[in-house]
């Protein structure tokens, strides 16, 4: 008997390490170039529609299922009987995190390319400001008080007391190195909200003249859970 449940553990464990955690968190999507539409998830008990607008952050959806999220280009394809075919796109999610962002980045014909981004409460506040440099420039900038530099394929969350009391105006400078010398990109004033949390993506830009693009987007931190009643 001891054997035999020996053989049966060995033989179990395989399937026991294969198996996805199961992630249960809010997801919000954000499109860094083309719209998303006509996409599909599986999200725990039914199959939900997946899609992601430039204009800004879409409702934060309920998600309880794998940590392998998947996209599919139809509704039936969940119900085809394995192996199903490859996804639209998928990507892992963080866990242990309340909100989750998906960045969609689809261009053309090609298949949608997502990241994923832990923007749970520890791990960006209200008025803070978050940046994901997606260009192949450093770039060095002024943020009211603060001074930094972000390298490509870096994020950086970058925080103020002063941000999160009051409504108020920040100015914003950027700047690259260009022939070895540094050379202004951006200026300008950004409005501030205490509540928001705000997300920067800097992409390289389309003309010489313009080397850096800008995607500014915003949300509100998510609910504090209900404490049990002693």
């Amino acid at each position: 008997m001891n054997t035999l449940f020996v053989i049966f553990l060995i033989l179990l464990t395989p399937y026991a390490f294969a198996q996805d955690p199961v992630v249960k968190t809010e997801i919000v999507s954000i499109a860094l170039d083309e719209s998303v539409n006509e996409l599909y998830f599986y999200n725990g008990n039914d199959i939900s529609l997946f899609q992601a607008n430039p204009t800004g952050m879409g409702e934060p959806l309920r998600y309880q299922g794998p940590q392998r999220f998947m996209v599919r280009t139809s509704k039936q394809e969940f119900a085809m009987k394995p192996p199903l075919p490859a996804p639209h796109a998928a990507v892992d999610l963080p866990l242990n995190t309340e909100r989750v962002l998906l960045a969609c980045l689809k261009t053309g014909t090609a298949p949608v390319k997502l990241v994923a981004y832990d923007i749970g409460r520890s791990r960006i506040g209200a008025g803070d400001y978050r940046f994901f440099n997606f260009s192949h420039s450093t770039v060095s900038m002024i943020l009211g008080a603060r001074k930094f530099a972000i390298k490509p394929g870096q994020e950086s969350v970058i925080t103020d007391a002063a941000w999160k009391k009051e409504v108020s105006e920040i100015d914003v400078a950027m700047a690259i190195m260009k022939d070895n010398q540094m050379k202004p990109v951006y200026s300008a004033q950004w409005g501030n909200r205490p509540g928001r949390r705000n997300y920067i993506f800097l992409f390289d830009g389309p003309q010489d003249y313009k080397p850096i693009r800008i995607c500014r987007f915003f949300d509100v931190p998510p609910a504090e859970p209900e404490k049990a009643k002693p």
